[in-house]
């Protein structure tokens, strides 16, 4: 399990280098890239990772990370997944709920807590 973030201002997912290694994925590394970040400046990734299968709670999907090098955080879990899931935000309760297919009860997701399958 690898705990990460969600940040809606994050137009795409994130993966952090150490975390590529420690599950031996590095294999799924392709082409490295440029990113801008949230200050605007242009750095460079190690590279992109395409169709990873996760899990977040009952949630399965495969998801595009950009692979970085950083300390901040394992995982940062952008706009990309929540569009793609089907994301409710209440903001009052502060939760996050998830209903992405037809006759599919609401769940509120453990965000914290994703699995790489």
């Amino acid at each position: 399990m690898i705990e990460g973030l969600v940040d809606t201002g994050a137009s795409m997912s994130i993966m952090a280098t150490n975390v590529v290694r420690k599950h031996g994925i590095m294999h799924l590394v392709a082409s490295h890239e440029t990113y801008k970040t949230t200050f605007g400046i242009m750095t460079q990734a190690l590279g992109r990772i395409t169709k990873l299968p996760i899990k977040v709670g009952r949630i399965i999907c495969q998801m595009i990370f950009l692979v970085v090098d950083t300390d901040n955080y394992d995982l940062l879990l952008g706009l990309d997944f929540l569009i793609k899931i089907g994301v409710v935000f209440d903001v009052k309760k502060g939760i996050i709920q998830v209903c992405n297919k037809p006759k599919m009860e609401m769940e509120v997701l453990p965000l914290n807590v994703v699995n790489i399958l």
